[in-house]
């Protein structure tokens, strides 16, 4: 028993090794997978942290080619807001139903939420990807998965990798832009939610 000691906790501890090893390629392989996707759906957790308050809630994000459908809930399911639409014609609804048609989108959302949102680029950086509309600059860790990406003046940071629906996706997100940090926790995620 004791001459097996050893080799038996070596297998537990490397079965407490959950960081993913990407295969050279394989990065690039995902990459080009995940950009020709038309269809998929995420939800999970938010936090919004402010220079004077922050804010919790819940998020679902539905991407149907180049239709955006991402609703953001408050504690409770109070408050959020309903944003619709293609990138470039977003229209959202508030908490207290007035409906906004955004002209910039991240301008006026910032005007109807009080902080900045980064609504384009998000259907990218959810899914550990650069938004491909801009400049950006990635660092990535020893086993070659991403952990910090540069763009459009935004730092945002990925924490774990796990499987979604047969793709590996990050499970925390650190999005930290001017006065504000957005920390997304991904539950789920699926690739054409519609199948049966």
């Amino acid at each position: 028993m004791r001459r097996a000691a050893p080799w038996v906790l070596g297998l537990l501890l490397a079965g407490c090794a959950v960081a993913p090893v990407v295969e050279e390629g394989a990065w690039e392989t995902r990459r080009a997978h995940l950009l020709a996707l038309d269809d998929w759906a995420a939800q999970g957790r938010l936090s919004v942290t402010l220079p004077d308050e922050s804010v919790q809630g819940r998020f679902q994000w539905r991407q149907r080619q180049d239709w955006l459908e991402a609703r953001f809930r408050g504690p409770l399911g109070v408050g959020g807001v309903f944003i619709y639409g293609p990138p470039e014609h977003l229209t959202a609804i508030g908490r207290d139903g007035e409906t906004l048609l955004l002209t910039d989108p991240e301008r006026d959302l910032r005007t109807l939420l009080g902080h900045p949102l980064p609504v384009q680029s998000m259907r990218r950086w959810l899914l550990g990807l650069a938004d491909p509309a801009y400049p950006h600059a990635w660092r990535f860790d020893d086993d070659g998965l991403p952990v910090h990406l540069d763009q459009r003046a935004w730092q945002v940071e990925y924490h774990g990798w796990r499987e979604y629906d047969g793709q590996l996706m990050p499970r925390r997100i650190d999005m930290n832009g001017e006065d504000v940090a957005i920390r997304i926790v991904l539950d789920q995620w699926r690739a054409d939610p519609d199948r049966t």
